[in-house]
């Protein structure tokens, strides 16, 4: 029997017109395009494969169990490589050469709101399930939705943790030069100083980057007891693997781009002890009740725990396929099911958009432990504090 959250999905979903049921009698539209762009190689491939990975789950169970209105998804997946030139030529390619009715994309918010101006232009509703630049739903775009928290959330919680959680006052920041990291090194820095805390080093860096140890001596004589990385998995294994080599004692602190499996295997164990936040982690079945049956699923057709990018991914899946059902599958259709979304059940919680397309939900703090994420809390519990 399949778990309460996707039963409830797919029941919703087979809810369909009197010609199209849930895969039962004639319909004249066998299926419908959507795109995918994520970074399939390149510093980021690691997380785009598990987006990938999730997106295909959906879409295959969705369509094992009759489609969306008796219509299955045809999701055709673009490799950004991390550059917002790939990313809208893919995007260009897809809506004019493919005719795609949606967007799912992209993992990085560069690549992300450099694509948000193809999606606009062209009136294609895109939602992104990785992209945390706060930039990314402040546009005034109407077609753009993420079902993930922003920069502007993670970011004070991580440095509210810091501060209240493990009493650090004085910081350094290492940040990606990149929409993700200057505007997550920004709402870090801010909350640190409004709850009494310094940053006394700030350090930028770019995608690629690979000795750090400039960066790193400075620090290492700063005094600061607490180190923010706004980045991503690559850059920051090297950052902390070069720490461990020149003895730097700091807290290492991070947003949700150290949420990967692969992190462990790059850092070689100087990951230990890092905190950062989460958006889903596949066990804490206290924070996200719904999410059971993705991550078995996830799992024994992988080998594998899907990460928080797996779970982001499948549920976008899931709420486009929702739009559908109740907007039709033209590309304006889809946009009016996507105003009329509501606590739609999800993996990661239920999904309702604001007037920005910005959905709310929950973020928790893991630890880096023994090469595993141990989940020590949630901005839940830190607001009871």
């Amino acid at each position: 029997m399949r778990k309460r959250w996707l039963s409830k999905i797919v029941a919703t979903l087979c809810i369909g017109s009197l010609l199209a049921g849930c895969g039962t009698g004639a319909t004249a539209q066998k299926s419908v395009k959507i795109g995918a762009i994520f970074p399939l190689t390149g510093g980021s491939a690691y997380e785009g494969q598990s987006f990938k990975n999730a997106i295909e789950l959906a879409r295959d169970e969705i369509n094992a169990n009759g489609g969306v209105n008796g219509v299955k998804l045809d999701i055709i997946f673009q490799d950004d490589k991390s550059k917002p030139a790939e990313g809208v030529s893919a995007a260009q390619k897809l809506i004019t050469q493919d005719k795609v009715v949606a967007l799912l994309g992209a993992f990085n918010s560069s690549v992300t709101l450099a694509i948000e101006d193809v999606s606009k232009r062209e009136k294609v509703v895109q939602i992104t399930p990785g992209s945390t630049a706060d930039a990314v739903t402040e546009q005034g775009n109407p077609y753009m939705y993420r079902n993930i928290l922003p920069n502007k959330v993670q970011g004070k919680a991580i440095a509210d943790y810091a501060v209240t959680n493990l009493g650090l006052h004085k910081f350094a920041i290492l940040a990606e030069n990149t929409d993700y990291g200057r505007s997550g090194a920004t709402v870090f820095e801010n909350e640190v100083k409004a709850k009494g805390g310094s940053v006394i080093v700030k350090e930028y860096y770019n995608q690629g980057d690979t000795d750090f140890y400039v960066q790193l001596t400075k620090l290492k004589n700063s005094g600061a007891e607490g180190t923010f990385i706004a980045g991503l998995i690559t850059e920051g294994a090297q950052i902390v693997k070069q720490a461990r080599d020149l003895g730097v004692k700091t807290q290492f602190l991070g947003m949700g781009g150290f949420t990967n499996n692969k992190f462990h295997e790059l850092a070689g164990g100087a990951e230990e002890g890092m905190i950062h936040s989460s958006y889903f982690e596949p066990d804490a079945y206290q924070y996200f009740p719904d999410s059971k049956s993705f991550v078995e699923a996830y799992k024994k057709k992988y080998g594998v725990d899907p990460d928080m990018y797996a779970a982001g991914g499948y549920e976008a899946v899931y709420i486009l396929a929702e739009a559908m059902k109740t907007g039709g599958f033209d590309r304006e259709g889809i946009q009016k099911g996507m105003k009329q979304i509501k606590d739609l059940p999800g993996v990661q919680g239920p999904t309702t958009f604001d007037d920005k397309g910005q959905a709310s939900k929950h973020l928790l703090f893991v630890k880096w432990s023994g090469g595993k994420r141990v989940v020590i809390g949630s901005d839940v519990d830190n607001a009871k504090k």
